[in-house]
């Protein structure tokens, strides 16, 4: 694996000295949702409905532009996602609104194929993306209903990336701070000005680890992923005559 991580390592320095090479900053507007799949000892709950959630990213890209019709586009970017997910039992009672916001550091390595179209070039990339969990916030509102009454509670409090230790009660609240995905999207660039839009789709389970084996043995009775949209805007800086 070593080896195969430093060949292609040396694919990119090889191919950023033969190739013209441009970076600039980033800026998009990420709409997402979560899924979800219950089985085992969480095989009662149901996803009732769920809604977007509105974040954005930032940061910064580097086009690697092997020939005129293939690049290389590493980024570095903050990327806010989340969802707005109503959870109920297999009868839909005792339901729960649950606003998840997730903070990761984002490293998609695009890969490119451009053509000429007009007085620019058409992008169409895919890119297997690797992002860091750095933090984030939740929101919950609970309804229970009785045969008298019905209950509502609301509660909120930060979500972090270490394992859920034993006996944790508290407002906090934890995701898996590793998390893969791949997007794949089309773009339009004129000169150093690029427009994206792609939709993108996590691969891992963003549900925490624990500290208890027990809990751990169970974790994937609960399976949870991101996925959503982008638009973004990228103007890359230096020498952007040929683009």
């Amino acid at each position: 694996m070593k080896k195969v991580q430093l060949s292609f390592c040396l694919f990119l320095i090889i191919s950023a000295l033969q190739a013209q090479v441009t970076i600039g900053p980033k800026v998009g507007l990420n709409v997402d949702y979560e899924s979800f799949r219950f089985t085992g000892n969480s095989a009662g709950n149901s996803v009732m409905s769920r809604t977007a959630k509105v974040g954005y990213q930032a940061g910064l890209a580097i086009n690697i532009k092997t020939s005129d019709y293939f690049s290389i586009r590493p980024e570095v970017l903050f990327n806010q996602i989340g969802g707005n997910t109503t959870f109920g039992d297999n009868n839909n009672n005792n339901s729960r609104v649950i606003n998840n916001t997730y903070d990761y550091v984002s490293v998609p390595l695009n890969f490119v194929g451009t053509f000429k179209a007009g007085p620019g070039r058409i992008n169409i990339f895919v890119a297997p993306q690797y992002s860091m969990g750095i933090g984030g916030k939740y929101s919950q509102t609970s309804d229970s209903s009785g045969v008298f009454v019905t209950a509502q509670n609301s509660e909120s409090g930060s979500l972090q990336t270490n394992k859920v230790p034993s006996g944790n009660n508290g407002s906090t609240r934890y995701y898996n701070q590793m998390n893969w995905g791949i997007n794949y999207g089309i773009g339009y660039q004129v000169r150093g000005l690029l427009f994206t839009g792609q939709y993108h789709m996590g691969i891992s389970n963003t549900q925490p680890h624990y500290a208890d084996a027990n809990q751990e043995s169970h974790r994937n009775d609960v399976v949870s992923k991101n996925y959503g949209f982008t638009v973004g805007l990228t103007y890359f800086f230096g020498d952007t005559k040929d683009e």
